[in-house]
């Protein structure tokens, strides 16, 4: 075994991290592992695991005891009730860490955690120090329910199916000190100040005040409360007639007392209020004020808790666990932004589920995990970035995350280069599918001409499957060839979700050659009258054009006109043309075939119906 390292662990650090957590037949995790960081966040559609996560982490290491363990068991898309023989499993990791919160080899000698854990604690293959701990609900016979056993492992091998469990049992003592606390997406501070099972409640249970004061100040507020009853009438009669509750009841006479303030410091939180005041405006108890001030007041005071709680321990053994759902509810996206900057304050390790861009675009993509439900089973990925340069990720912060961090929570993603395509691709994608493409869970994204690469890389990390739909033109193909090769794809014309105009053409150019000169002209009149084209084609003949003198005499001038036109008119005319073309009385016109193609391979894909 190696040495323990020497140095103690300093004041306001845990000196651990749950670094790993398995989870088999829980819920929809049927087979689920991923890593946490110091602050991780989870994305993904609804329903697609992320609060079952939470859930199972709770399970295993929340504070109290959760109930109906067995609606916690994975059921298979036939079945109405787990077979008793099928146990869940939620394994943790956690390594010891330095003053720099950086994973060490060995707990330190004198830290407080091995004198919590003890023979808890093992040795990996490489002699590296953990402590693994195991939850597995399963069914017991005598007591006619399922149960929550919990266990140290002693291997944590590659896999839950190899890991071996020790006969050492765990109590709450060994995990009270990093117990989770979890918040969902109801929170609100009114339910956590009236509360003594809460943070709040258990923050205000010991206000810190000597014996001697207590006695003195409880004193003065038995003497307040006498005061504000003897100087009310109302208080006085309501006190009088329920006094005679002593005629019924064995008591004596005056064993009522009404008490408008608490007497007993103990009490304290149940009376505690608090005023928010706005600028301009009047001060409220904050429990009168909207959700978004209630719900960020709740994790405000969390974080007040854990700083305090970490002040408090002294040396010893605590490692603060927050599991938060949705912290965007009810703020608008300023808030948002900023409350994730007080989220990363909180002390210990955090868990943050979200739908927000807003909130996903202030985390790095390392401490991101995407959720994806595949038929009645979840699966989680996290990017690779170890192949990535510094300039690689700030591209992807800066070009995805910042301006389309909600291709994040996408069932899927199209890519294309410009502005036309992103007007008129909604369009078609509606009259195919019968529903806006926002309706099923497909983005339509343009990268800003040729980059593909930091989309690409964050769709493929995050296994979020994409499509391109990109120009013919010389250009773009260069560029798309290089990006593609970025994540090992050597030849597009091998890659069903690359659609490529034909012929070396662009979007303009390929609907004209599709045979769209007609609705064109059709737009173009509506658009800018009937003598428009006659008047253009008489006045731009002849004139220098992007490719030479322009030729709108001999053999498809006409087409060269249109092209023009729409090239020079690309954001008026791009959804009036698109539009013009879905509403053509021939179904089998409606659609181009590139965009049927394109749309067909997408529907395919996501298992999309069509219109």
């Amino acid at each position: 075994m190696k040495a323990p390292a020497k140095a103690p662990i300093p004041s306001g650090k845990s000196g651990i991290q749950l670094v790993e957590i398995r989870i088999s037949n829980f819920r929809s995790l049927r087979n689920v592992s991923a890593t946490l960081d110091r602050l991780t966040l989870l994305i993904g559609e609804n329903n697609s695991g992320k609060t079952s996560f939470l859930e199972a982490l709770n399970t295993s290491i929340g504070l109290g005891r959760r109930t109906n363990l067995a609606d916690d068991l994975y059921l298979g898309p036939t079945e109405s009730q787990a077979p008793k023989d099928r146990s869940a499993i939620i394994d943790i990791l956690i390594r010891p860490t330095d003053e720099n919160e950086k994973i060490i080899d060995s707990f330190p000698e004198g830290t407080p955690w091995l004198a919590l854990w003890g023979g808890g604690i093992g040795q990996d293959k490489n002699d590296n120090d953990f402590c693994g701990m195991r939850t597995e609900i399963r069914w017991d016979s005598t007591r006619g329910e399922h149960v929550a056993k919990r266990n140290f492992i002693t291997t944590w091998g590659s896999s839950i199916e190899e890991a071996k469990v020790s006969g050492l049992s765990i109590n709450s003592s060994h995990i009270e000190p990093l117990a989770l606390y979890m918040m969902d997406a109801k929170r609100d501070i009114k339910d956590e100040m009236q509360s003594r099972s809460s943070f709040w409640g258990r923050m205000l249970s010991d206000l810190g005040i000597a014996e001697e004061k207590v006695a003195e100040l409880e004193e003065t507020l038995t003497e307040l409360n006498a005061a504000i009853v003897s100087g009310s009438p109302v208080l006085g009669h309501v006190q009088s007639h329920l006094n005679k509750l002593y005629r019924t009841i064995a008591c004596e006479d005056g064993s009522v007392a009404i008490t408008p303030l608490t007497r007993h410091l103990r009490d304290f939180n149940r009376g505690v209020d608090i005023n928010f005041q706005t600028a301009g405006a009047q001060a409220f108890p904050l429990i009168r004020h909207g959700m978004g001030t209630r719900s960020l007041a709740a994790v405000l005071a969390f974080r007040a808790f854990t700083t305090w709680r970490q002040s408090q321990s002294k040396g010893n053994a605590l490692h603060p666990m927050f599991a938060l759902e949705e912290p965007e509810a009810h703020l608008h996206p300023h808030a948002q932004r900023a409350l994730f900057d007080q989220l990363k304050e909180i002390p210990g390790q955090r868990i943050i589920s979200t739908h927000s861009p807003y909130v996903a675009s202030q985390a790095t993509i390392q401490s991101i995990r995407h959720f994806k439900k595949i038929k009645s089973e979840t699966e989680v990925t996290q990017i690779d970035t170890s192949g990535l340069t510094p300039e690689d990720l700030r591209k992807i912060a800066r070009m995805v995350m910042n301006t389309r961090g909600d291709m994040l929570f996408a069932r899927g993603i199209v890519l294309f280069e410009g502005d036309t395509e992103e007007q008129a691709l909604p369009i078609f994608a509606e009259h195919y599918f019968g529903q806006h493409p926002n309706s099923i869970g497909l983005s339509l994204i343009a990268v800003g001409g040729p980059n593909y690469l930091p989309f690409l890389r964050l769709a493929q990390g995050f296994a979020i499957p994409w499509f391109i739909l990109s120009d013919g033109e010389v250009g773009p193909i260069v560029h798309l060839k290089k990006a593609l090769a970025e994540i090992k794809i050597q030849d597009y014309t091998k890659a069903k979700n690359v659609h490529v105009i034909p012929a070396g053409g662009n979007y303009e150019s390929y609907l004209l050659s599709a045979g769209y000169e007609d609705a064109a002209r059709e737009m173009l009149e509506t658009l800018e009258g009937k003598e428009f084209l006659d008047r253009y084609l008489r006045t731009q003949d002849g004139q220098p054009g992007k490719k030479g003198v322009r030729d709108y005499k001999s053999a498809g001038g006409m087409q060269r006109a249109l092209f023009d036109v729409l090239s020079e008119k690309k954001t008026a005319c791009a959804a009036l043309l698109a539009k013009q073309i879905v509403d053509l009385p021939k179904k089998d016109r409606q659609m181009p075939p590139l965009f049927r193609s394109l749309f067909d391979t997408v529907a395919e894909t996501l298992h999309l119906e069509k219109a």
